[in-house]
């Protein structure tokens, strides 16, 4: 069995795992919340990949990231309210519900789809190399995410590769905040590190009980 690659926090490891991504990998990298799987957004067998990876169904919903909101908008509805929260929360661990567009639906979010643009700045390089990619936590279904690349390669048979960061993700890491702004009024859906009281929005509805993996 060949290794898997194990890329540098470089500029030369960041071209190797937009490669990757662009021959249809899947590969991990780093991120300001979580150690993340990634594919391209728009190969749809890249998407299916990383569910097959991952162990679980692909009716569950995807992530997309991007490095700049512009480029979310091939794939999601910008809705009222979007754009003044993107002012606000990214780069940063805020994941907006949006309404999806035709390319958005591979992502499994029936009709929906969840974006976020992260404070990351590898994860930034690699995103404005790659484009914007499909991502979930870098983890066997049900199992705790990973911190690092090596553990990454390790949990996940089949990976093209890993992008390393010097510190990996600190344990303990929380996701993104979910915020759902396709409902009536705004639902927060999962807290991380945004609640209630740092989105601030009126009317919000607090429904983090229900997860989003």
């Amino acid at each position: 069995m060949s290794q898997v690659p194990l890329w540098p926090a470089s500029d030369v490891g960041v071209s190797a795992a937009a490669r990757a991504l662009h021959l249809g990998g899947v590969v991990a990298f780093p991120t300001d919340t979580v150690f993340g799987l990634a594919a391209r957004a728009d190969l749809p067998a890249a998407i299916r990949r990383i569910s097959e990876l991952k162990g679980r169904s692909p009716r569950q919903p995807l992530i997309l990231m991007a490095a700049a909101l512009g480029e979310l908008e091939t794939y999601c509805e910008l809705v009222e309210g979007a754009r003044e929260l993107a002012g606000r929360f990214w780069p940063g661990p805020l994941t907006l519900i949006l309404p999806a567009l035709p390319p958005g639906l591979a992502l499994g979010g029936d009709g929906t789809v969840g974006v976020r643009i992260p404070r990351h700045q590898l994860a930034l390089k690699l995103l404005a190399a790659s484009g914007p990619l499909a991502t979930t936590s870098a983890n066997r279904h049900r199992r705790p995410p990973v911190a690092d690349a090596a553990a990454a390669i390790s949990e996940i048979p089949g990976l093209a590769g890993a992008l390393s960061a010097p510190a990996g993700v600190a344990r303990g890491s929380e996701p993104s905040s979910i915020l759902d702004l396709t409902r009536e009024a705004p639902a927060l859906l999962r807290r991380g590190r945004l609640g209630p009281r740092e989105l601030a929005l009126p009317g919000l509805e607090d429904l983090s009980g229900a997860r989003r993996d």
